[in-house]
């Protein structure tokens, strides 16, 4: 059997670890949201969507959306959360990957499932990533940090363009979650 490295307290470390998007568009360091911040609430909105695709009719688990969402940054322990630079410079998916191999074999394989997209629950789980960070960027630009109206444009089209690729998203957009990113304004 493979020895794992992380240690069983790897959660602690991802509680002061600040999402570096927002450190770098000015977000002070004390109201900049943490990787533990973003993953849970990220899990929360997962298990709403899914909840709310399923009863339209898709087959889908929503505890495991939820799941997947929870754990889909517990990687940033080890590599940290990379910057949109350093991230279109280096081949993020394979540093990634190596360090999956570095938990358990359970949390390695829904890190997988959320990176390789593979399943209708991991879909949610991106999708859901993306709106906690549209929500939270909506927040500070609410707040007055403008800076962060980059992250605001991003997520929003990233987020329609995987619920219009995805035939089993579409009724996503009837979601109130997803009807509020559509409203917005300001992009």
């Amino acid at each position: 059997m493979k020895k794992r490295r992380v240690s069983s307290n790897f959660t602690i470390y991802l509680k002061g670890l600040a999402r570096t998007g927002w450190m770098q568009r000015g977000v002070p360091k004390e109201l900049a949201e943490s990787v533990a911040e973003h993953s849970f609430e990220s899990a929360v909105i997962a298990f709403e969507l899914s909840s709310f695709l399923a009863k339209k009719g898709t087959k889908i688990n929503a505890e495991r959306a939820a799941v997947v969402a929870l754990t889909h940054d517990l990687h940033e322990v080890l590599t940290g959360d990379l910057p949109k630079w350093t991230s279109q410079r280096v081949d993020k998916k394979r540093i990634e990957i190596l360090a999956f191999k570095e938990f358990s074999e359970e949390i390695e394989k829904l890190l997988l499932e959320y990176t390789l997209q593979n399943s209708i629950e991991a879909k949610v789980a991106y999708i859901s990533d993306k709106l906690s960070t549209f929500i939270q960027a909506r927040y500070y630009y609410n707040l007055g940090m403008k800076e962060v109206k980059e992250i605001m444009h991003t997520t929003r089209n990233e987020i329609i363009k995987m619920i219009q690729k995805e035939e089993r998203l579409k009724n996503l957009r009837k979601s109130y979650l997803v009807k509020l990113m559509y409203k917005e304004k300001r992009l």
